[in-house]
């Protein structure tokens, strides 16, 4: 019994049917006791790992990501995995890495480790139930975007009965072809599949290969685009004026535009101007493939901050209780298109006009 709490589904290949193994259909309890647990242990060891400070700037930044949303556990687990992402491909967080590798590192113990290894290595897939499996404590699911790609999606009871066609998009762990939903899945009905398809292509933009890997960092935007569809769906809200049936509703917090200049040159005038902050910039040059992320801040007195990069001190004066930095929204850089989210529909005709000042684009 020792070796199995020290050593179980990391250093030993357990069958999935023992009952101590947390990844067991039928062991609710195991899963619950070592997985549950351990999420929330991991957000507090991140915090604790990365600074108190670094971890609230990133899990405000997911935060508004997901407004109006404000599911608390859902963004946390978002923020656990962007940390990790970043530590292990060696982008920030060194120190996080470097406890994970080494495995004589004694201020972790193995479930610690085996909750951070899933979590690193889960999956924001969108999938649909083909077989509900009556009597059977699973349902068969399948990739929507990699047809033949399909998984045991394992039900522990903690949400409705799911019927064939149902779908479901979120971050799942991942065990021996087995999905486990880390809480905030979404749930859907059959009949918006191809809305959502249309809807989640339009926003990520990318080649039909390359959609899986662009949803693993458009997690929050992705969950939105679906929640708002279902909800036109279910009469949930009202559609204004001029909207055609069966299409989602225009989101006023939300703007799409095409490039007229190459990404260098919109990346490069939106760094020169203090209001933008890219998020987790690359050491040398950026990525004329992938997406460029700036956070836009404003300060109603003085000027904008300007973010230090990781592992460098914070030179910059205390600021005024009565005059904190305010992050208004978030600019998206991808290859061809450029796309501006802001908190509300005021602040982004504001941002819309500031931005494209600088920044020479067209109607998407």
């Amino acid at each position: 019994m020792q070796r199995c709490v020290a050593e179980r589904v990391i250093e030993q290949m357990c069958p999935l049917t023992c009952p101590f193994n947390p990844f067991n259909p039928d062991a609710p309890k195991a899963f619950d006791a070592i997985v549950g647990k351990g999420l929330a242990a991991a957000s507090r060891w991140l915090e604790k790992t990365v600074g108190p400070s670094e971890w609230a700037r990133r899990f405000d930044a997911m935060d508004r990501r997901f407004a109006p949303e404000r599911d608390l556990p859902l963004i946390a687990y978002e923020t656990q995995w962007t940390i990790l992402d970043l530590a292990l491909s060696n982008r920030a967080f060194p120190r996080v890495k470097e406890v994970l590798e080494d495995k004589e590192e004694r201020s972790l113990r193995n479930d610690a480790r085996l909750v951070f290894e899933k979590l690193a290595r889960s999956k924001a897939l969108f999938v649909q139930v083909t077989d509900a499996n009556p009597s059977l404590p699973y349902y068969t699911v399948r990739n929507v975007f990699e047809p033949g790609e399909e998984y045991l999606y394992v039900d522990f009871g903690d949400q409705e009965p799911l019927e064939r066609g149902a779908l479901m998009f979120g971050r799942f762990l991942v065990h021996e072809n087995c999905l486990y939903v880390i809480p905030g899945v979404f749930v859907g009905t059959a009949d918006v599949l191809g809305g959502a398809i249309d809807a989640i292509l339009e926003f990520l933009d990318t080649e039909p290969d390359q959609v899986n890997e662009a949803l693993q960092r458009a997690l929050p935007e992705v969950w939105n685009l679906c929640t708002s569809i279902q909800d036109e769906r279910d009469g949930v809200g009202e559609l204004g004026g001029g909207e055609e049936a069966g299409m989602p509703p225009e989101d006023p917090c939300r703007a799409s535009f095409y490039l007229d200049a190459d990404k260098h040159n919109a990346i490069e005038a939106l760094k020169r101007h203090p209001f933008f902050s890219e998020v987790d910039p690359l050491e040398f040059g950026f990525d004329p493939l992938g997406e460029t992320i700036f956070d836009i801040h404003v300060l109603p007195v003085s000027s904008p901050p300007v973010q230090p990069l990781e592992g460098e001190e914070d030179l910059q004066e205390p600021i005024d209780e009565e005059a904190q930095v305010v992050r208004v929204g978030s600019v998206y850089v991808g290859p061809e298109k450029m796309t501006i989210t802001a908190m509300n529909g005021v602040e982004m005709e504001l941002l819309k006009g500031l931005i494209l000042e600088l920044v020479a684009v067209s109607d998407s």
